[in-house]
């Protein structure tokens, strides 16, 4: 049985992304707001995918808008792989 994903797992994912390991991130913050460009969206990917073996198309990742939608989808596609 795979692990559950903790949400601040997936939040230091993207501080990591980002460069910035004290950001402070919410759920309803924007991921644009927060600093994630393309550049930091694919190290998300891969980092995602590294961590965890949840690979996360970039489709699917473009339509995110929000930190809680990458939260939401990294732990739905986890789930979805067991």
């Amino acid at each position: 049985m795979m692990e559950t994903i903790d949400t601040e797992d997936i939040l230091n994912v993207i501080r990591k992304s980002i460069d910035d390991e004290n950001a402070m991130l919410r759920r309803d913050d924007f991921l644009e707001d927060v600093g994630v460009d393309s550049i930091a969206g694919f190290e998300i990917r891969l980092l995602v995918k590294e961590r965890w073996g949840v690979e996360l198309s970039e489709e699917a990742f473009d339509d995110l808008y929000r930190v809680g939608d990458l939260v939401d989808l990294v732990r739905g596609q986890a789930a979805g792989s067991c």
